[in-house]
């Protein structure tokens, strides 16, 4: 996901995931907070790339360790704002939903725990793990709700 500019010999880190309209769920307010944390992991994914070079100091953690702080967040206030939307519209999946929910974000935290001293390799496979976790529940779990409150 890099790009090299031998002219300038610098690399620039592309985005991991770009948003694309077939993770539209087709609800404004979900759909715009999937965007954001696609946006925040890209944001991660970067400055852990950019750090990449230095990965033997360690030097990447303090911007990589920000920029996940600020992505777990936002997808844990994320899961609150669908929860309240299923618990709104009688969604009988919602107990499943929100274990689903919970399950992620105790592995986010258990793992960000030891953040401290992950490797540059560990670190990569973790802000992966958040790309294909987001990515796969909102085109499965994300699209049911929609598809429920839809009809």
């Amino acid at each position: 996901m890099t790009t090299n500019n031998e002219s300038a010999g610098t690399y620039e880190v592309r985005d991991y995931v770009k948003w694309d309209n077939k993770y539209a769920i087709g609800i404004p307010g979900i759909d715009a907070q999937h965007k954001r944390l696609i946006e925040l992991c890209n944001e991660t994914y970067k400055k852990l790339m950019q750090g990449g070079s230095s990965s033997e100091s360690g030097a990447w953690k303090p911007p990589v360790k920000e920029a996940l702080t600020e992505c777990v967040d936002y997808a844990i206030i994320h899961f609150g704002t669908e929860e309240k939307l299923m618990a709104e519209a009688n969604y009988p999946d919602l107990p499943r939903h929100k274990k689903e929910h919970d399950k992620f974000t105790r592995k986010v935290q258990k793992d960000f725990e030891g953040f401290d001293e992950m490797t540059f390799t560990n670190a990569l496979q973790f802000v992966k793990f958040l790309y294909d976790w987001i990515l796969s529940h909102v085109a499965h779990e994300d699209k049911l709700i929609a598809n429920f409150i839809q009809k």
